[in-house]
């Protein structure tokens, strides 16, 4: 189904890149259908993606298959977060097109092992707050590969 909203631009993918093997990224766990990775944007130590391999635009864009096979891999996500981490809560959330905050147009959902003490005040809706106001935070919570793989091990270890 063709999204009913405007998406981002960006040519290529990402994250058909990433899938393709064109560039290195910190990969969590892969199946058939799925890969998991952590995100660049590391607002809470161990935030992770679970993205199709299938280049799919919104939740809307998704087969059943698709949308099982990635809510499996989130909850096997976040029980390895809970074990590696031992966080507050977990936070699960997907934007779906350009007015949502949408930056990357491939369905991914982010999983976020929570902290009371979070830069993140209420979620996801303060971190879009956050972007447009200060380069400096996003500066602070961008990681290098190193830190990637770093991250990506830790949770491995706890699948």
């Amino acid at each position: 189904m063709d999204a009913p909203f405007e998406l981002p631009k960006m040519t290529p993918c990402v994250f058909c890149e990433l899938i393709a093997g064109r560039f290195d990224k910190g990969l969590v766990e892969e199946t058939e259908l799925t890969l998991t990775i952590v995100n660049i944007r590391q607002f809470e130590v161990g935030q992770a993606l679970v993205i199709p391999r299938r280049h799919a635009p919104t939740i809307l864009d998704l087969t059943d298959d698709e949308l099982h096979a990635i809510m499996r891999a989130v909850r096997r996500l976040s029980a390895a977060m809970v074990r590696a981490y031992l966080p507050d809560g977990i936070t699960l959330y997907n934007n779906n097109g350009v007015a949502s905050m949408q930056e990357v147009p491939h369905f991914h959902m982010h999983v976020v092992p929570r902290r009371k003490s979070s830069l993140w005040g209420d979620g996801p809706l303060h971190i879009a707050a956050l972007e447009r106001r200060s380069q400096d935070i996003l500066d602070k919570v961008q990681i290098d590969i190193e830190r990637e793989r770093e991250i990506a091990e830790e949770i491995r270890a706890a699948l």
